[in-house]
């Protein structure tokens, strides 16, 4: 294994900024910098006598750019070089690769942590007082480099992993658009559906307004379900609040596994859609006021519940029916009034919630499937960066056959 030489920035990359007038006559396609290394932000485009700024920076291809501003948070990126003409503010600087540099090889280093806290500690200060981070400080980060080379190994070893994560998201993306697709089909007006309000087919239960001033953080007594604790699809319990005490009359706000959970306030109407089904890890729990619980009344399938709730239609009737501006919200009764399509009988419902269910099993597995390997590919670059893993230099005849 050979040794990687520890350089200082400023040996392998230069500031590079291309700085453009603007002009008012003309428009301007804007990008951003993700957080956390996830590559650029494609803005609205502005024309030139809308803006206040003199100039922009010209963000070109193969070149390392970070936010100033938010660079603590990780905001750093190298430019695809397929990129077509694109431009950001003075917020922006941009840096251009040396010879002993691959900007492919860079790329992978701003996913990681490690740079992240170079940045971070770059950044003094809280909040909006954090002092932004400067092109010559930015220059002093040192990073262990290996031999090009080396370096193409690395880049090619993790682009393969790279591959495979996008083709599980186009493969997610797919199964999303064809679940939201029979959705808005089939949950539609057409031969074998009715129109119903939804508390004909459902029976819909409001929390109870329990005391946050009694709410625990520890874990002793009973989970509360709160508007924070829904996910898109899954409940999650990060930072859950539990009532110390059980009464009788708490039974009534007793979950169950299978019983679809609607957040009736601003964190479900301004975040989007969501909804959950419990599900027997999650028990036991209590439902909490602006949290809504819906059950198919007998003679209705309860997974078709899920999916109307789910639906493109449903989340226009929230939209189209919320109060409130600065906190916004609807109650269940607004909720037990919206009038939604339904197969006739519980046979139909049945057969519908279980096509429905197949692609939303393919949606859950594809998504697990990606989650594990986002988890593979963190860990096998940093080994490989820790030179824990070590790439033969057998490796680099493969590539000269394959390139």
């Amino acid at each position: 294994m050979s040794e990687w030489e520890r350089v200082r920035l400023a040996e392998v990359i230069t500031l590079d900024v291309d700085v453009v007038p603007i002009t008012a006559t003309a428009s301007y396609d804007i990008v951003g910098v993700l957080n956390r290394g996830r590559g650029l932000l494609l803005r609205d485009p502005i024309a030139g006598h809308e803006t206040s700024y003199k100039t922009l920076n010209r963000i070109r291809p193969n070149q390392i750019v970070y936010s100033r501003l938010k660079a603590f948070e990780g905001a750093i990126t190298v430019v695809p070089n397929d990129l077509g003409e694109v431009y950001a503010s003075q917020e922006f600087p941009t840096f251009t690769c040396g010879e002993r540099l691959l900007p492919e090889y860079f790329r992978l280093l701003t996913s990681t942590k490690r740079l992240w806290h170079h940045l971070q500690a770059l950044s003094t200060g809280m909040g909006g007082r954090r002092e932004r981070v400067k092109p010559a400080d930015f220059l002093t980060v040192e990073v262990a480099l290996p031999s090009l080379p080396e370096q193409c190994r690395v880049v090619d070893m993790m682009a393969a992993v790279d591959a495979q994560i996008e083709a599980l998201e186009a493969e997610l993306k797919h199964c999303s658009a064809l679940l939201a697709g029979l959705q808005a089909d089939w949950l539609s007006e057409s031969e074998g559906m009715r129109l119903a309000k939804l508390d004909e087919i459902a029976q819909i239960d409001v929390g109870y307004a329990y005391k946050s001033a009694q709410f625990s953080d520890s874990s002793q007594g009973i989970r509360l379900l709160r508007g924070d604790n829904i996910a898109p699809g899954r409940l999650q319990w990060d930072g859950a609040k539990y009532w110390p005490t059980h009464t009788p009359d708490d039974d009534r706000y007793q979950l169950q596994a299978g019983d679809v959970v609607v957040g009736m306030d601003r964190t479900w109407i301004k975040a989007g859609l969501r909804v959950a089904t419990v599900r027997e890890q999650d028990l036991p729990c209590l439902l909490v006021q602006r949290v809504a619980r819906m059950r198919a009344k007998p003679g209705n399938n309860q997974r078709l519940i899920e999916f109307l709730v789910n639906s493109p239609a449903f989340k226009q009737m929230i939209l189209s029916h919320q109060t409130g501006t600065s906190v916004p919200h609807i109650s269940g009764k607004q909720i037990a009034s919206f009038e939604v399509w339904v197969p006739t009988g519980e046979p139909s419902q049945r057969r519908l919630g279980n096509v429905l269910s197949q692609v939303r099993e393919s949606e859950d597995s594809v998504l697990a499937e990606l989650s594990r390997l986002r988890t593979f590919r963190n860990t096998v670059l940093a080994s490989l960066l820790n030179q824990e893993i070590d790439i033969p230099e057998a490796y680099d005849s493969l590539l000269k056959e394959v390139s």
